[in-house]
């Protein structure tokens, strides 16, 4: 590919700046903390030391934080210590 071409110049000189600016948000997101990784249910109740049936249980009662990801439930494992602590 030539890479002296101005439109594959601006193209490049353009998608730098998209991630950049994707960068800068997730920075600004996560406010410089690392983001930790979303659990499937029985994760959750693998790192909880809980049956399944009681992360399903809390999730439809709303009893601990649930994030929806089409039909799919995962967990933030510091939202739902926290969650618990407040009770």
């Amino acid at each position: 590919m030539n890479q002296s071409n101005p439109s594959t110049l601006l193209g490049d000189a353009l998608l730098d700046a998209i991630r950049q600016a994707v960068r800068e948000e997730l920075h600004a997101i996560t406010n410089g903390h690392k983001v930790q990784a979303l659990l499937s249910p029985e994760e959750l109740a693998e790192k909880l030391k809980l049956p399944v049936s009681w992360v399903y249980e809390q999730s439809r009662q709303g009893k601990i934080p649930t994030h929806r990801l089409g039909r799919y439930i995962r967990f933030d494992l510091q939202e739902v210590i926290d969650s618990q602590k407040t009770k």
